[in-house]
């Protein structure tokens, strides 16, 4: 909706009401509804102040929290809109976004810049005491510009300019609610291993013990290799209210403080760290409340710190004490209400529990095998042991198998089968916390199986590359994957086995594997057998130097710096071709960048060569593919020789299409041959694009006798 004023707005009374001795009043007078968190996630940055819900109108009058001056105004189409900085004592700094409308010695001045600069978008630094403001000074009206529905953006800041929680600074607010778990999750943290799963993360939900704020787990769970502790939960004010972030999470494994991060202080420079304090394939599936208790490189937020040494990561010491472990979470909001999860688990060596000490052949159709426990066996509260057996993708007891746990920590399994040979078996453990061990898994594992792999998949994450074997054979074996540059062999990566129909690995980038296009899958007790080739897919790990990704076609290209990246991933990019590109209004085939959401310190560029020296290559943009809403997303594009580029933060569908389209007026409130007796009169009408928008202010020019007046858009 476009509106240009052509009078300034009526004067709007200055009043003072009494502020709390101990309290910085808020700056509006109805009762404090939050509708954003301080610290909550937003798409590359931290949210920076909290939101104030304005009842979905407009019109709420905002008052000066303090006595200072006005210090900045800014006016913008986009993210804050209309927005007012005021500085007050100890010289910090007072925003408040999404403005409707400045008081008129505001407004005087906000306008005048325009008219003189012919610009919307203005950004104006006051000299001190210009404007000075007092306590329940009336500064302007609450709306939605720059971003709805209605409410008030209020941030405190310091006076470096570093936004700082309203909640525990000042800004008192009636909250008796605790903070709420829902879930538990568990990262992997090295560079290979895997869960029994075959994932390297996983979240369990977590239970609601009878006394309040009180939460479990209620199994036990079992680990030996490096992982992190993730906590799924939220903070509410009263109940129904908004979900946000939650101000302190602290880790404790047995009562020793290990990780602890608090949302008291953001700073701008690091805002790109809200990727490595939230899980980030958690968030950009709109599940944005999970948080890492450890700390991954790149992470550069100050607020949050490792307690044991080792960045929160928990078996990454060489002297990490196997068996039982206790966990616990506290999770605290500014008004000091707390919630606690506990959770148990265990922590084992890279091996076994049990090892398999002999096999013994009792007779024809009878195996007895004997295992012997490592030294800390009794640290495990290991009370049955059972043999399982995989029946394709299925584990489960056999009625052919016993097993017996003696006193002294010895197994003895005992099979009746006359085809034991390709019987795949596994001690599993039980313990009386609930817990299961997967442990040896003792036989059935041939040399060489007689049908090669099938079904595989190959894909990649912001992690590493996943390659999944699977398999049709009534047996099992060791699975390997080679990778390979046209016919040079770059490395080898052995898979596990989760069961005789599926194998998994994870490949972490590495330098030599800058560009995969072929590999090489081996189900054998060795990486020499036979080798099923996969050679329609290509990979390239970035991250390591500056590199340059071109298409099959050599017109569409990605270019990386050294510091676009974190830490090295692997990306995939796959050409599609496109039949009847004239009527889909497209310039291009579609070319797609896998995954489609990693973690980027810098946006990276793409570039597509456009084909001919045509008229409608001018008309011609990079676009993205939202999928949840099935359209286009115009990039912002530069066209120089025939080459359209623009940047990128991630992956997804790309296109260049075709903007054939003019900009569409409609809804003009004055029409032609009209007498109008209201000198003040505001002129309003829509205006819409399908595909590429408006670029800045620059793009709207309204001139009433030939005078540029000033238009105000409201997307």
């Amino acid at each position: 909706m476009i509106k240009s004023t052509i009078s300034l707005f009526c004067l709007l009374t200055l009043i003072h009401p009494s502020a709390g001795a101990d309290n910085i009043p808020w700056p509006v007078k109805r009762e404090i509804d939050l509708a954003s968190g301080f610290g909550d996630y937003r798409s590359g940055r931290f949210h920076a102040g909290v939101d104030i819900r304005t009842g979905g109108v407009t019109g709420e009058p905002v008052y000066s929290p303090v006595d200072g001056f006005v210090w900045r105004i800014r006016t913008n189409y986009q993210g804050y809109g209309k927005a007012l900085y005021v500085r007050g004592p100890e010289e910090r700094i007072y925003v408040f976004a999404h403005l409707a409308k400045f008081v008129p010695e505001i407004d005087k001045i906000v306008k005048s810049a325009q008219l003189e600069a012919k610009r919307y978008y203005i950004d104006l630094y006051l000299p001190p005491e210009s404007i000075k403001v007092i306590v329940g000074g009336l500064l302007a009206q609450s709306g939605e510009t720059g971003a709805g529905p209605p409410h008030l953006h209020f941030e405190a800041r310091s006076s470096d300019n570093r936004p700082i929680n309203p909640l525990s600074h000042g800004f008192d607010l009636a909250d008796e609610t605790r903070p709420i778990f829902e879930r538990i999750g568990f990262q992997v943290t090295d560079d290979s291993s895997l869960f029994d799963n075959g994932v390297r993360k996983v979240f369990y939900n977590v239970r609601k013990s009878d006394k309040s704020g009180e939460y479990f787990l209620d199994t036990a769970l079992y680990f030996n290799c490096p992982f992190g502790v993730l906590a799924d939960g939220y903070d509410i004010m009263r109940p129904g209210g908004m979900r946000g972030t939650i101000r302190k999470l602290t880790l404790y494994i047995d009562d020793v403080p290990y990780y602890e991060t608090t949302f008291d202080t953001l700073d701008f420079s690091v805002e790109k760290s809200v990727n490595f304090e939230y899980d980030y394939s958690e968030a950009i599936e709109d599940r944005s409340k999970v948080r890492r208790l450890y700390s991954e490189d790149g992470n550069q937020f100050p607020g949050s710190k490792a307690k044991s040494g080792f960045r929160g990561f928990i078996g990454e010491s060489v002297d990490e004490r196997p068996g039982l472990r206790n966990g616990k979470i506290i999770a605290e909001d500014c008004c000091g209400n707390q919630a606690t999860l506990t959770f148990s688990f265990y922590w084992g060596p890279p091996g076994n529990i049990f090892n398999l000490d002999s096999t013994v052949t009792v007779s024809q159709d009878t195996t007895k095998f004997y295992f012997s426990a490592i030294p800390q066996y009794g640290d495990f509260e290991i009370d049955s042991v059972a043999t399982f057996r995989n029946a394709a993708d299925n584990w489960g007891p056999p009625n052919f198998a016993k097993t017996l746990l003696t006193n002294d920590g010895k197994v003895v399994a005992t099979v009746v089968s006359n085809t034991l040979r390709p019987l795949v078996l596994r001690l599993y453990l039980f313990t009386d916390k609930k817990g299961v061990i997967r442990d040896n898994l003792f036989n059935g594992i041939l040399e060489q199986l007689p049908k090669p792999p099938a079904h595989t998949a190959i894909s990649s994450d912001d992690e590493g590359l996943w390659v999944t074997i699977g398999s049709v054979n009534k047996a099992a074996s060791r699975a390997w994957v080679k990778l390979y540059h046209g016919d040079s062999l770059l490395g080898i990566e052995e898979a596990k086995m989760f069961n005789m129909r599926s194998y998994r690995c994870f490949i972490s980038p590495k330098q030599e594997y800058a560009t995969v296009d072929k590999f090489g899958l081996i189900l054998g007790a060795k990486p020499d057998g036979p080798e099923r080739f996969v050679d329609s897919l290509k990979f390239y790990a970035i991250g390591f130097d500056a590199r340059e990704i071109v298409s099959h076609d050599g017109r569409f290209k990605c270019k990386f710096t050294e510091n676009t990246l974190y830490r090295p991933t692997f990306i995939q990019l796959k050409q599609n071709l496109i039949i009847g590109k004239v009527v889909m209004n497209l310039n291009s085939d579609n070319y797609e960048i896998f995954p489609e959401a990693f973690r980027c310190r810098e946006e990276f560029e793409i570039s597509y060569k456009m084909p001919g020296e045509l008229p409608k290559n001018q008309l011609t943009g990079l676009c993205w593919l939202d999928r949840k809403k099935g359209n286009w997303v115009w990039l912002d594009n530069v066209i120089e020789n025939n080459i359209v580029s623009t940047k990128t933060r991630g992956g997804g569908s790309f296109a260049a299409v075709i903007d054939y389209n003019n900009p569409v007026i409609s809804a003009l409130n004055i029409r032609p041959n009209e007498y109008y007796a209201n000198p003040d009169l505001p002129l309003r009408f829509n205006l819409r694009d399908s595909l590429s928008g408006f670029a800045d202010d620059r793009s709207i020019v309204i001139k009433l006798d030939g005078e540029w007046i000033i238009p105000e858009y409201d997307p």
